[in-house]
């Protein structure tokens, strides 16, 4: 069942202020390894690190929130979906695809570097790819005060023939980063689930359907809003402090250990 995949252009980001990050992944549309030689079945998961370069492309803004040590969010964005592939290529995750019976689990990322790849492109990246979930990272900005975990799902009323499959994987999701956010910091908020009628937009194009995955159902889709980097205690813990590539790998473990779960 596995099919040849055209190769992506990785290119790395250039940000003198980002914090420590792997600064290089994998060929992102490489086919995956097989994880056992009996197992039955294939998955394919696509990361979208929101945002990205330096212009607006086709709906795609290149950085909405900045950090309050300067880091901006298309960096985070993409750190984050690197260590979250980290963790579904390791061997934790691997055990997990295994005991759910399939050999072949490909992650890829709809971008690799500072490039901002437009809505349409990214969700047909999960389109092309035959993806089963498609997961967008983000950060909030606000005002300095604001904290919270949030992930979005598209809603019914925006066309989502796929509601349930997607508010109950967006539960999951949140669900997971939200108890790894409050293992590292008793002040973490959980915003909940939304639709994605509660954004400024009223719509997220990013959440539009990018068609049926290789478990051959209609493939899960939502956004997850990790922190507001505004917030001086969340820059000090997720961007700027010693501890910012720890809690990094924490928050997108326990992500990944979710998304596996759901496969």
């Amino acid at each position: 069942m596995t099919q040849a995949r055209p190769p992506a252009t990785p290119d790395s980001v250039s940000n003198a202020n980002s914090p420590a990050s792997p600064s290089t992944v994998p060929e992102a549309n490489q086919p995956a390894a097989q994880t056992c030689s009996t197992c039955k079945d294939r998955r394919v998961i696509v990361i979208d690190p929101g945002h990205g370069g330096t212009a607006m492309v086709g709906g795609s803004s290149p950085n909405n929130a900045t950090a309050v040590s300067g880091v901006k969010e298309k960096a985070l964005t993409l750190q984050y979906a690197q260590t979250l592939k980290q963790h579904l290529d390791g061997e934790a995750c691997k055990a997990i695809f295994r005991g759910r019976g399939y050999a072949d689990v490909q992650v890829v990322l709809t971008r690799t570097g500072d490039t901002n790849p437009g809505l349409s492109t990214r969700v047909n990246v999960a389109k092309t790819n035959k993806a089963d979930i498609f997961l967008s990272i983000h950060f909030n900005g606000g005002v300095a005060a604001a904290r919270g975990t949030e992930t979005f799902y598209k809603a019914g009323s925006n066309g989502n023939a796929n509601l349930g499959e997607d508010t109950a994987l967006a539960q999951t999701v949140q669900t997971a980063l939200f108890n790894a956010m409050k293992s590292i910091d008793g002040g973490a908020k959980d915003r909940k689930i939304k639709p994605d009628t509660d954004t400024k937009h009223k719509s997220l194009g990013i959440l539009r359907d990018p068609g049926i995955g290789y478990s051959g159902k209609m493939c899960r889709s939502v956004l997850i809003e990790v922190e507001f980097i505004s917030n001086h205690q969340v820059d000090a813990l997720l961007v700027s402090g010693g501890r910012a590539s720890a809690n990094r790998s924490t928050l997108m473990l326990a992500v990944a250990r979710a998304l596996a779960n759901s496969l």
